[in-house]
């Protein structure tokens, strides 16, 4: 585990909200095999050499974490405990201080709202409290509704990576690479702070 500062990326109490991450582990398997995460998998995950079954991306995925180049993550709501979705830092490169945020999905009813406001901000402040200086998000050019909404955060586009990766599906993808950095990544965290506290307000 590294320390370039007192929080670290995995480190506990990453919440906002009442929307909580929990650092992934094998407990967490079930629960999300058995939500719709698999299928949206097929879709925007890439291939890998082990296979493209569920079971194979998790054991990549807990692989990864343990050799410190992923920091995964499973999404709940706090007041009922229900599952929320999944979430990861990824290509970290702590000498650089830039890492990407990944492997996103939120279950129907979910996917907007103030549990994908939390969780961006809980994510996108943590990553900055770590003194991360540069936020990537790779999304498939397909993906309209992940592109809306990594625009909504201010990141900027900075190209396509024209047949970047081949996905579980079998087709191959073009991939829009944007970004947040220095200053914007603050600029982020305060207007996610105030959307949240918008969106609590509505719902009190």
């Amino acid at each position: 585990m590294w320390h370039e500062s007192h929080m670290t990326l995995d480190g506990p109490g990453l919440a906002e909200a009442g929307v909580r991450l929990d650092f992934i582990n094998e407990r967490h398997r079930a629960v999300i095999a058995q939500s719709g995460a698999t299928e949206a998998m097929w879709n925007w995950m890439p291939v890998m050499p082990e296979g493209t079954s569920f079971n194979a991306y998790f054991d990549f995925i807990l692989a990864e974490a343990r050799a410190g180049r992923m920091v995964p993550f499973t999404i709940f709501r706090e007041s009922d405990g229900a599952f929320a979705g999944v979430i990861s830092y990824m290509n970290i490169f702590r000498t650089h201080r830039r890492l990407r945020i990944g492997y996103r999905w939120h279950p129907e009813g979910m996917n907007t709202g103030l549990v994908p406001a939390a969780v961006s901000l809980a994510m996108i402040r943590r990553a900055h409290e770590c003194r991360f200086q540069r936020l990537e998000f790779l999304v498939n050019v397909g993906n309209k509704g992940t592109i809306a909404a990594v625009e909504s955060l201010g990141a900027q586009k900075e190209g396509v990576l024209r047949r970047f990766q081949r996905n579980a599906s079998g087709l191959w993808g073009d991939v829009a690479i944007y970004s947040l950095v220095g200053t914007e990544i603050d600029l982020t965290v305060d207007a996610l702070s105030d959307q949240v506290r918008a969106l609590q307000s509505a719902q009190a």
